[in-house]
């Protein structure tokens, strides 16, 4: 694939090199394909760029020098498209031409194959014995009216009475009258129910012996009413007097001043100032929970930001870059406002003078 490097910030600013082989190396010696002669920092061969595959790799060739890639100090690192390199004082921007992906080509169309019809099945030997057997005659579905034969003129037979007395049939069993069953008990629940009633009217409407309690959440007069209100109108009035002397005193509005200060300096990053302007804030208001959060969070970001350039200093000791290294113990010194009992300032001094001291030898 095809990839482009364009020094973009340097003494060779503005060079542009395009490859088409696997591979390029940069350096400050002739024998590279990328040459930035005029850069001090740069080793004779410094860094190699090969293609693996589908990625580009960038080597560090150097053992002296570093080679950093998106503010990153790396030996071996796979590059992306626009990546940024750092070799010395050069920085160069990394690119290249993704290949086109070749469309998948169409599916063949499925062949038609004619399929052969099936056999019919084989009988079996017992179907087929059934088969050869004769079977008897089925006699022909039942008609229930033609069993009936022709319908009869409808006749209204008389009724039969009762006999009683002695000309009754002597074989005949004696017929009983009706016996009701449901009068009883209807009867019987009619009662039931009057008794339910009664007892529950006389729960209801007996005097009860218990003594009243009183419901908070009863309606109350007109007259008890208008007490609370004035009552908590009372209250009000006094509450809104003790807050006004407060807010008109002096106290407080150098304590406001104070907050609006430290909540200022918080949001721009100067924690060591809004931490000094909320501890103000707390020595003339003592019950102001905001300032106490304030300076919680002050103190903490403030730890951070020391631990943070502490750790940057020491990254860049470890790679030589004297001049980063410098700037950050130079923070922290700064932050710790000199001083001199702190272990975190004694630290960062002793490396600020090792890193001073190179600076100076190399220029």
């Amino acid at each position: 694939m095809k990839f482009d490097l364009a020094v973009v910030k340097g003494p060779h600013a503005g060079l542009k090199v395009s490859f088409t082989k696997g591979v390029a190396t940069i350096g400050r010696g002739p024998e590279n394909d990328v040459v930035l002669a005029n850069d001090p920092r740069i080793s004779r061969q410094h860094a190699e760029i090969k293609q693996r595959g589908s990625d580009f790799i960038v080597v560090n060739l150097s053992s002296k020098n570093f080679v950093m890639l998106n503010g990153q100090s790396i030996q071996s690192e796979v590059l992306a498209k626009g990546s940024t390199l750092q070799i010395g004082d050069s920085e160069i921007r990394f690119d290249y031409d993704a290949p086109l992906l070749e469309p998948n080509p169409p599916p063949a169309p499925a062949s038609h194959v004619a399929l052969a019809p099936m056999p019919p099945p084989v009988p079996t030997a017992q179907q087929q014995n059934a088969a050869m057997m004769p079977h008897p005659p089925q006699p022909p579905p039942f008609n229930p009216a033609a069993a009936a034969g022709p319908a009869a003129p409808y006749q209204q037979r008389p009724m039969a009475q009762p006999q009683y007395g002695m000309g009754a049939n002597p074989g005949a069993a004696p017929r009983r009258a009706p016996v009701s069953h449901g009068g009883g008990n209807s009867r019987a629940r009619f009662y039931g129910i009057i008794a339910v009633v009664v007892v529950a009217g006389w729960f209801l409407f007996s005097p009860s012996k218990k003594k009243e309690v009183k419901d908070a959440n009863a309606i109350r007069s007109s007259v008890i009413s208008m007490q609370d209100v004035a009552d908590a109108d009372k209250r009000s009035q006094e509450l809104l007097t003790i807050k006004k002397e407060k807010y008109d005193s002096v106290q407080y509005r150098r304590a406001h001043e104070n907050f609006v200060r430290g909540f200022r300096d918080f949001q721009q990053g100067q924690y060591a100032r809004a931490r000094e302007a909320f501890q103000v804030v707390l020595n003339l208001d003592p019950e102001n929970e905001l300032a106490k959060r304030y300076l919680h969070l002050s103190q903490i970001k403030f730890d951070e930001l020391v631990k943070f350039n502490m750790i940057q200093g020491n990254r860049y000791r470890e790679k030589r870059n004297w001049r980063m290294c410098q700037s950050n113990y130079s923070n922290v010194m700064t932050m710790l406002q000199n001083r001199r009992d702190d272990p975190t300032f004694k630290e960062a001094k002793q490396f600020y003078e090792e890193c001073t001291l190179n600076v100076e030898g190399r220029f």
